[in-house]
């Protein structure tokens, strides 16, 4: 009997023995199994944030990541609406040459030493004159989340509205000295020490350019423009109205742009025009008409910006010249979409 009671007890013992190491060692695995999805989980965060860092430093002192946001720069660059198909094209994605210009040692603030000063005829990447970020928290998390996902994701076109594009891409026209007027479409250059005005298309062969600028707005639409802004201006003062003009402002002129369009620029120098011949006295009017009449002066060490499609861009023609130290960088190619891949001239 006592033999039998020390076997059970003996089994008992080996019973919840067992049983304990067992649970011992399952918890042991438990314990182990998390501590190794936590250390995964903890090296897949690194290896996120290490990506975001290298993609934020390159973005920033190399090669910056830009989406083409309108249409002022076609048919270089492509992007906004087709204006005669009227169908929203698939935005240019390109690299831009950060370091050639100097970056910024931190986006809005200082800049590196620069290789060289940016030169006529390329096309360029700087920030927006006309931009107001609401906020700094906006701003740095504009940069970061637009240099991180490569352009594609933008706060300003989340926020929609009319928010005005942070960075804005143009071709570098005139500059150090150079005197630009705008007339109906068309550019003229006076370059330093030169004594006459120059039609945009002599000037390039003069300077040895070869870029291409597209006006989609024609003749027949500047001159029912001019006739119809100057009768405006006769009927508000009830004045009589010459009947060539009459005749002129009647011409059904149809534009075959699928998107309207009209040339602001034009519009505001005959509107000036007009009312300071109309009202001499009034000195607003008559310095805004004397600055269109004399163009835009570029001072040195400043450059003026302009699209390549000067019928539907705003740029250095509404908000002036520009510091060549804000010069963010030099477009270099296209990389998306895949058929439009190459390099920008």
């Amino acid at each position: 009997m006592k033999g039998d009671k020390s076997s059970n007890f003996l089994d008992v013992l080996r019973d919840w023995t067992e049983n304990l190491l067992t649970r011992r060692a399952r918890r042991l695995e438990r314990k182990k199994r998390k501590h190794m999805r936590r250390g995964t989980l903890m090296e897949w965060i690194d290896a996120f944030l290490w990506a975001v860092a290298v993609v934020l430093i390159l973005n920033q002192y190399l090669l910056q990541a830009y989406q083409i946001p309108s249409g002022s720069m076609r048919d270089t660059l492509i992007g906004g609406r087709d204006p005669y198909s009227g169908q929203v094209s698939k935005s240019d994605r390109i690299f831009v040459d950060k370091v050639i210009f100097g970056p910024e040692l931190l986006p809005g603030m200082g800049k590196i030493p620069a290789f060289r000063e940016s030169r006529r005829g390329e096309v360029i990447v700087f920030e927006n004159p006309e931009y107001e970020s609401p906020s700094l928290f906006h701003e740095i998390a504009q940069r970061v989340l637009y240099m991180v996902s490569l352009s594609f994701l933008d706060l300003n076109r989340i926020r929609g509205g009319d928010t005005a594009h942070q960075f804005l891409i143009k071709r570098q026209v005139a500059m150090d000295g150079d005197r630009v007027l705008s007339r109906r479409g068309k550019l003229y250059i006076q370059p330093k020490g030169w004594p006459v005005l120059m039609e945009e298309k002599d000037f390039k062969a003069f300077t040895n350019q070869k870029y291409g600028s597209h006006l989609l707005l024609d003749e027949e639409y500047y001159d029912k423009v001019d006739a119809t802004v100057k009768m405006f201006h006769l009927d508000r003062t009830g004045l009589i109205t010459d009947r060539t003009l009459v005749e002129r402002a009647a011409v059904d002129w149809v534009s075959p742009l699928k998107k309207t369009m009209m040339d602001q620029y034009e519009m505001e120098r005959l509107d000036f025009d007009a009312y300071q011949l109309l009202f001499p006295h009034d000195e607003e009017a008559g310095y805004a008409s004397a600055a269109y009449e004399r163009g835009i002066y570029v001072p040195e060490d400043w450059l003026l910006p302009l699209g390549d499609n000067r019928s539907d861009s705003l740029d250095g023609r509404y908000f002036g010249p520009v510091s060549s130290k804000k010069i963010l960088g030099r477009a270099l190619f296209i990389y998306w979409p895949i058929k439009r891949i190459g390099s920008i001239r």
